[in-house]
Order: C-alpha cells, then sequence, then structure tokens
C-alpha cells in the first residue's frame, strides 16, 4: 500500500501525522491488503479565523474497484480526520462486499450451466 500524507496550514504536523498513521492502521486493517494507493489531504481552509474549516480528503485507489474518495469538514480537525477514515473503510468495505458477491454468484451461474449441459 502506497500512502501520502498532505498536511496545508496546520501547525504541529510531527504529532499530527503519529495520529493520523495510528488512526489509518485501525481503519484499514482489515482491508490493507487490497489497496494500492491511499491519499489524505488535511487542511485549514480559513486558516486562524476558526469556524467549521478543518477538511479531510482521502482517495483510495484499490484493486479492481473505482476510487473512493470521501471529504469531511469540521470545527475540530482530530474529528474530521476520524470520521473522514471511518466512513472510507467503509465505503471500501462495501465495494468489496459488493465485488466479492458478485463474483460469487458468476462462479454460482457458470458451475449450474455446466450441470445442464451434463
Amino acid at each position: 500500500m502506497k500512502t501520502s500524507i498532505n498536511v496545508k496550514g496546520i501547525n504541529g504536523e510531527g504529532n499530527l501525522s503519529d495520529y493520523i498513521d495510528r488512526r489509518l492502521s485501525f481503519a484499514f486493517s482489515r482491508t490493507r491488503h487490497a489497496i494500492d494507493n491511499f491519499s489524505m489531504t488535511v487542511t485549514d481552509v480559513n486558516g486562524p479565523k476558526g469556524g467549521i474549516d478543518k477538511k479531510c480528503q482521502v482517495v483510495i485507489n484499490a484493486q479492481g474497484l473505482p476510487s473512493v474518495v470521501i471529504s469531511e469538514k469540521q470545527s475540530d480537525l482530530r474529528l474530521a480526520i476520524d470520521r473522514c477514515l471511518a466512513r472510507a473503510s467503509q465505503s471500501l468495505t462495501r465495494k468489496l462486499k459488493r465485488k466479492q458477491h458478485s463474483r460469487t454468484k458468476k462462479e454460482s451461474i457458470k458451475r449450474s450451466l455446466v450441470q445442464m449441459e451434463i
């Protein structure tokens, strides 16, 4: 899994990168094998003005699936990161299950057709 984390306009990036790494490993512990590229961008939209302006965007490219793009805006940076990673993990898991179900369904149809021919 190739990982890229970009932090723009936010102080305390050293502590933040450790936090993101821990949350990332927890959120994608079950689906890490399927991820080719993971990209996260964390920005402070309005700078020091305050308000709901901390934005976290995650882009995941997985094997044989369309890209998962999730964006979250919150007033608290860690909350934005947590929610964004949770939503991205949930979306990726759902897509992987759909792909597996589709593959299983196709295989069972092929088996039935083969049995009908015999």
